[in-house]
């Protein structure tokens, strides 16, 4: 049974769940010890947009523009992403504190995924989770939503909401929403950003 196209905000935020905890448990995730070491993007031409960010990650030759939001919840940020040479097709991605480095770098599940912009009809896609290893982050990437639609309701909209669908059972959600305030200036720096990189 597919997802239905609405669901309230007001129960998004009711049903806001510790992300990192949940998926702990429902994943399995297993850490490893502290010597693993993470890989960090080094970042430049950082910006304050209200709620959000923008800034450039890189590391060796390969580099992203970003615009992040990471004042919704302590312990995930959401991220609005582009490659240069490639800045017509952003991305969206969640990463969530886990809490523990990861032992491998693998695909953990993938699952439905609505967004929904205030109240207006929901777009949904495929939430692809995966673990890095090394890294204490679950990375949440969404494909399939058509982006220039979302881009321009970031302009107006107020709450960003997200639903997952986490076991084929249909009432399994999970729920996130996130502040739009400063989003479409965000996006137009990192498109101007991405463009001239």
């Amino acid at each position: 049974m597919p997802i239905a196209p609405l669901f309230s905000p007001r129960r998004a935020r009711l049903l806001r769940l510790s992300v990192a905890a949940a998926l702990v448990s429902v994943l399995g995730l297993t850490g490893v010890s502290s010597q693993a070491m993470a890989v960090d993007f080094d970042t430049s031409a950082h910006q304050t947009h209200q709620d959000w960010q923008t800034l450039i990650a890189t590391l060796g030759d390969e580099s992203h523009v970003r615009a992040v939001q990471r004042t919704s919840y302590s312990d995930a940020m959401l991220s609005v992403n582009a490659t240069p040479g490639h800045c017509r097709t952003p991305w969206i991605e969640v990463r969530s504190d886990l809490g523990q480095r990861q032992a491998v770098s693998e695909v953990v599940n993938r699952v439905p995924i609505d967004l929904l912009v205030d109240e207006q009809r929901a777009q949904t896609g495929t939430a692809v989770l995966s673990t890095q290893r090394g890294d204490d982050g679950l990375y949440v990437r969404v494909n399939g939503i058509d982006m220039d639609l979302l881009a321009s309701r970031l302009a107006t909209g107020e709450q960003l909401h997200l639903r997952l669908r986490m076991t084929p059972d249909t009432s399994d959600y999970w729920f996130m929403s996130f502040s739009l305030n400063g989003a479409f200036t965000a996006w137009q720096r990192m498109q101007t950003l991405c463009r001239a990189s």
